[in-house]
C-alpha cells in the first residue's frame, strides 16, 4: 500500500511493503529525485537494509549454533510488509517486528521504526532499531537510496564528500565481498586516489559492484549536477561507511549514495553472525539511531 505525504515544496510515496521510498518529487520543476524503479534496470528505489547489509556469501550466517538462510542480500528487512503507525500530511511513521517471517532468519525479537518527515529542505529520515529481546543480538543496518540522473550524461555529474578530504576504500573483490586480511577479520584499506579530493566523476564505466569508503569526517554525500551546480545531499553523519553504487548494465540512470553501519561479508568468511565485520552490538532493551536525512539544493 502505497502511503503519500506533501508540503508546499515537496511530495512521496511510501509503500508499506520495506517502508520504501518509492518517489521524492519536487514540486516547483516535478522532479523526482529517487530513481523510478525500472525493473528491467534495477526495480527498486530506495530500500531499507536490516538485519545486514551488502552481500552474503553463501547465502547463510550461522546464529547461536542454527543455520539461517537468506535467498538474497541486505537482509528481509525490504521485503516485508511494515505496519503503519502514523501519518499526516507530511509525515508517516512504519515498523517492522519479529514474526514468522524473521524468526528462522533472525531469531530476536526486535522493533524497526522507519520516520519519514517533509521539510523546506527535503526528507528527513530516521530509522531506529529497538532490541526487545530479552538478550543482546548483533545487526547491521543502512539504507540504499538511488538519486535519478532524470535523463542526464553520467559526465555531468559527480559525486562530492561535505570535507572534500582524501577517500579511503574498503578493498573488495570483483564479487563484492570484503578482501579478506591475513586473519581473515581486518579492513583491507587503501587510499582512493580521486584526482580531487573529496570528488567521484560518474561515467559510463559506473562503479561495478560498488565502491565501498570508511575513514570519512563528512557529515553529508551528494551528487551534484556540474551543469546547473544543484546538489542532492544524504546525511553520513555517525555512519562509520558509505556505498557508491549505479546500474551496471546499460547507459547510467541513477546513482546509489548507501550510508551504512554494516560490511559485505568477507571472501574468508566463517559464517558465524556475531564474527561478521562490521556488525553492531545492541544491549537488550536498547535503541540504535541512524539519520540519512535527504536535502535538495
Amino acid at each position: 500500500m502505497l502511503i503519500k505525504i506533501e508540503n508546499a515544496l515537496f511530495s512521496a510515496e511510501i509503500d508499506t511493503k520495506g517502508a520504501e521510498l518509492q518517489n521524492f518529487i519536487r514540486k516547483s520543476d516535478k522532479k523526482d529525485i529517487i530513481w523510478h524503479g525500472d525493473k528491467s534496470v534495477w526495480g527498486n528505489h530506495a530500500p531499507i537494509l536490516f538485519p545486514f547489509v551488502a552481500r552474503c556469501l553463501g547465502g547463510y550466517f550461522m546464529i547461536d549454533g542454527k543455520k539461517c538462510e537468506y535467498s538474497r542480500n541486505h537482509g528481509f528487512a525490504r521485503d516485508l510488509e511494515h505496519k503503519l503507525i502514523s501519518n499526516t500530511e507530511d509525515s508517516a511513521i512504519f515498523e517492522l517486528s519479529e514474526s514468522k517471517d524473521t524468526d528462522y532468519r533472525f531469531p530476536y525479537a526486535f522493533c524497526l521504526r522507519t520516520e519519514y518527515k517533509l521539510t523546506e529542505k527535503g526528507l528527513e529520515w530516521k530509522i531506529t532499531v529497538k532490541n526487545t529481546d530479552q538478550k543482546d543480538f548483533y545487526f547491521g543496518v543502512g539504507t540504499h537510496a538511488a538519486f535519478d540522473l532524470n535523463g542526464g550524461a553520467a559526465e555531468d555529474f559527480l559525486v562530492e564528500f561535505e570535507k572534500h578530504e582524501g577517500l579511503c576504500a574498503v578493498e573488495c573483490n570483483p564479487d563484492g565481498y570484503l578482501a579478506a586480511g591475513a586473519d581473515a577479520k581486518s579492513l583491507i584499506t587503501k587510499e582512493y586516489g580521486e584526482k580531487e579530493k573529496g570528488f567521484i566523476p560518474v561515467t559510463d564505466a559506473g562503479f561495478g559492484n560498488g565502491h565501498l569508503f570508511t575513514n570519512f569526517t563528512s557529515s553529508w554525500v551528494g551528487l551534484r549536477n556540474k551543469k546547473d551546480g544543484s546538489i542532492v545531499k544524504i546525511s553520513t553523519e555517525g555512519f562509520p561507511y558509505c556505498m557508491i553504487w549505479q546500474n551496471t548494465s546499460g547507459k547510467p540512470q541513477f546513482v546509489c549514495i548507501e550510508p551504512w553501519h554494516g560490511l559485505p561479508d568477507s571472501e574468508k568468511t566463517d559464517h558465524i553472525w556475531e564474527n561478521k565485520i562490521g556488525m553492531n552490538l545492541l544491549k537488550a532493551g536498547q535503541s540504535f539511531v541512524s539519520r540519512q536525512d535527504i536535502t535538495v539544493e
